[in-house]
């Protein structure tokens, strides 16, 4: 989004405000930003116990979207109506946004891959060589209004195998691995697309081998074209035009952030986690999820391509979903066209990359 209604030299001032050093900001009331987070993102706790936000001057206010909507798919409503000042999630909001005239924009990359794996069954691994064997089989790929079953469809697209063409099996979230590796041993999953934990129950099985592999932005881009835009920072344009100042000091605090997360190992983030994240699955298991998806972030660069939006436009576009109401939302579309330039914004994130040390 373009900032038409502020002067030039009004965003200068804006943003040369968002660079003054944490001693200065030390006598200001904090800035209190309403911030809500898919619960499987670390980084605003990991910012919040590292002292970044303290040092930018902002206080985090943790909220939840169910505070405000149905559901957490429906985040959009709360950011364009200012019940929200930003929110950590999946970039495929955005095309759902623009879709339903609730625009949306990211301001920041978190993982350029979306930690997925492909796998195939053993006893036909012969046989299921690309997605284009993908017909006719059983495939297990999550809720089909998901980001699995969009990945899932998108690659059997490539090949000209449509969605009705296999046979979605096993969506349901609770017992979901016991589930398919009991299919597996029974020979009624044949395809299945899982992110870690599961992935790694599977591959360990020994029943499983993997076929395509979305785990990293290079992987990614052999598979898919380019990377995946996933995990972002999202806010409304409004937000963006009012307070720039404010959208490039939480950019900043993500960017340091993130600069921690590339350069220290996952027992070293969870050493940082507050309790309370680890809920009731333990720090152990949370440890090991986190050293498992490390490659899944963004390194260096926290910027968006015109390619890889590209690309996930394309993806949801061409999804079918299911008939759910999540799934029927998804797929309707009060706005039919999608501009991918308008679904990111890059000014923040490469000024605080490129200033701060």
């Amino acid at each position: 989004m373009r900032l038409s209604s502020l002067s030039a030299a009004a965003v200068l001032f804006s943003f040369t405000l968002a660079f003054f050093p944490p001693t200065a900001r030390a006598a200001e009331a904090p800035l209190r930003l309403r911030i809500a987070t898919d619960d499987d993102v670390f980084i605003p706790a990991l910012a919040q116990q590292l002292g970044y936000f303290a040092d930018a001057g902002i206080e985090m206010v943790p909220v939840k979207v169910e505070d405000f909507a149905k559901d957490d798919y429906l985040m959009q409503a709360p950011l364009v109506h200012d019940q929200m000042d930003a929110c950590v999630h999946w970039f495929q909001h955005t095309v759902f946004g623009a879709r339903h005239n609730l625009p949306i924009t990211s301001i920041m990359l978190f993982n350029d891959a979306p930690g997925m794996t492909v796998m195939v069954a053993n006893r036909v691994k012969d046989q299921i060589k690309s997605a284009a064997d993908f017909r006719g089989r059983r495939v297990a790929q999550g809720a089909g209004y998901g980001t699995k079953a969009v990945l899932t469809g998108y690659l059997a697209g490539k090949y000209g195998v449509l969605p009705g063409a296999y046979t979605p099996v096993m969506v349901e979230n609770a017992g979901r691995q016991e589930a398919v590796l009991k299919g597996l041993r029974a020979g009624t999953v044949d395809v299945m697309t899982f992110q870690q934990p599961i992935t790694g129950a599977l591959l360990d099985s020994g029943l499983v081998s993997p076929l395509y592999d979305l785990t990293t932005k290079e992987s990614t881009a052999q598979v898919l074209g380019a990377p995946w835009p996933a995990q972002c920072l999202l806010v409304a344009p409004a937000f963006i035009t009012r307070h720039p100042d404010q959208a490039q000091r939480l950019v900043n605090v993500m960017v340091r952030t993130m600069r921690y997360v590339n350069s220290h190992t996952a027992e070293e983030i969870v050493a940082h986690l507050p309790d309370a994240y680890f809920g009731t699955e333990g720090r152990p298991a949370v440890t090991a999820l986190i050293r498992s998806t490390l490659k899944t972030y963004a390194r260096g660069d926290y910027a968006f391509t015109p390619e890889e939006v590209k690309l996930a436009v394309a993806t949801l576009l061409a999804s079918h979903f299911d008939d759910s109401e999540e799934g029927r939302w998804r797929r309707t579309a009060e706005n039919p066209t999608v501009d991918p330039a308008q679904l990111y914004d890059n000014r923040f994130v490469a000024r605080a990359m490129r200033e701060i040390p």
